[in-house]
């Protein structure tokens, strides 16, 4: 008997609790709203210290009425030498509460990337590498956001992404294997955000 009432319980408790939950609900009813982002600017990879573009597209969803948001994001980077191909999951908090038309914000995430390595650039000297690796990592930033609308939002995104990938290199003249830590990758972008 108690183990049919346990049962009943949490089944009860735990449909109350889906329900309360939901977010298909939040939004329908207008709590949430989904914001759509997409960003252009520079990207510099530490190894090779050459900055190059850096572009970014995300889709996230934020309280009608809140601080924060919570994105899926890609990152794409290519310097000539390094191309990185970034998909992460990250939040935005507002450093205050009353953020109606702007508003800085700081950034947190974890990340997957793939690095496509053909050249490394270190003291001088050029290494053909032509390498592939992929690696998980954080990043962290910050931002300040223009609403222009209660819709349409501009913004300016400082990124730091932790890569500290290392990439193989077997040095053929010297019969030698070197490992290559490519560092962090460090993003600039303006954005241009809708909230549907």
């Amino acid at each position: 008997m108690k183990g049919l009432v346990f049962l009943l319980a949490l089944f009860t408790s735990s449909a109350a609790l889906a329900q309360w939950n939901n977010p298909f609900d939040g939004y329908c009813n207008g709590e949430y709203r989904v914001i759509g982002t997409l960003g252009l600017g520079v990207g510099e990879l530490q190894i090779n210290d050459d900055r190059d573009f850096a572009g970014y597209a995300s889709i996230g969803v934020t309280p009608t009425v809140g601080v924060w948001q919570v994105e899926l994001r890609y990152t794409g980077f290519d310097d000539g030498r390094v191309n990185v191909d970034q998909w992460g999951i990250g939040a935005k908090v507002d450093f205050t509460l009353t953020c109606d038309v702007q508003c800085f914000y700081w950034m947190v995430g974890w990340n997957y990337g793939e690095f496509d390595v053909d050249t490394i650039e270190k003291h001088g000297v050029l290494y053909e590498v032509n390498s592939d690796s992929s690696d998980n990592y954080w990043n962290a930033g910050v931002g300040y956001r223009y609403n222009w609308t209660r819709d349409f939002d501009t913004s300016i995104e400082y990124n730091y992404n932790n890569v500290r990938n290392r990439v193989r290199y077997f040095d053929v003249d010297e019969n030698f294997q070197r490992r290559f830590d490519l560092g962090h990758l460090r993003t600039l972008t303006i954005n241009f955000a809708y909230r549907f």
